[in-house]
């Protein structure tokens, strides 16, 4: 826990221990999310989850901060780091919070990172309403494709579609979500919507007092 210097709560982090030692025999990605509290503390639960061998999701640890900020984005990673340690070939996963990006760049500098397609679409959506009728299916595609002369064409389709979501595709870094462009395989973490599963089985829980949140 860590409090402010006036000892009034600021952050709250969580991660037992079955947990730490289970990350080990699961896929080393880390997918982290931020999803509003409801009651009467109006803060944010965040939240770092993994998918087992299964495929079975794994929440590898939580915590509660004020707001989604460099702040408490940057503490949440130093703790988890400070839990789980160093792995070989980890990355992380999340939407496209500037703060999520600024943090994981300073705690774990040389980690790729990538982002959630579920999100990046939700992104496309939100600001390119009238053509994403037509573009959920290719981007979907695109991000999935295998071969790079197929996320090309599929890319031109979607040039011809709405040229500002191929610039702002272009923008995010092609590496970031398209699996043919990624340093390192994402497995199927880049296609199961993690954290919002997380989230919606916590919507009433997220209205409740902080105690009786973590309960």
């Amino acid at each position: 826990m860590h409090k402010s210097p006036d000892n009034y709560f600021m952050y709250l982090f969580i991660a037992l221990q079955p947990f730490i030692r289970g990350f080990g025999y699961c896929m080393p990605v880390v997918v982290v999310e931020g999803s509003n509290m409801r009651g009467p503390y109006k803060g944010t639960f965040l939240s770092g989850s993994t998918l087992d061998g299964a495929g079975h999701i794994l929440l590898l640890a939580h915590g509660i901060v004020d707001s989604e900020n460099d702040s408490s984005w940057t503490w949440l990673f130093q703790q988890f780091k400070c839990a789980f340690g160093e792995r070989d070939n980890i990355r992380v996963v999340s939407d496209r919070h500037e703060s999520i990006i600024k943090a994981v760049s300073m705690v774990y500098p040389c980690i790729p990172h990538f982002a959630c397609i579920w999100h990046l679409l939700n992104n496309v959506c939100t600001n390119y309403r009238k053509s994403k009728d037509k573009l959920i299916s290719e981007f979907f595609a695109m991000a999935k494709a295998y071969k790079l002369d197929d996320f090309n064409k599929l890319m031109c389709k979607v040039g011809n579609i709405d040229n500002g979501v191929k610039v702002y595709l272009e923008n995010v870094g092609f590496e970031k979500w398209s699996r043919v462009h990624a340093p390192i395989n994402k497995e199927r973490m880049m296609s199961f919507n993690i954290a919002e599963c997380i989230n919606s089985y916590l919507v009433e829980a997220r209205e409740l007092l902080i105690l009786d949140f973590l309960e």
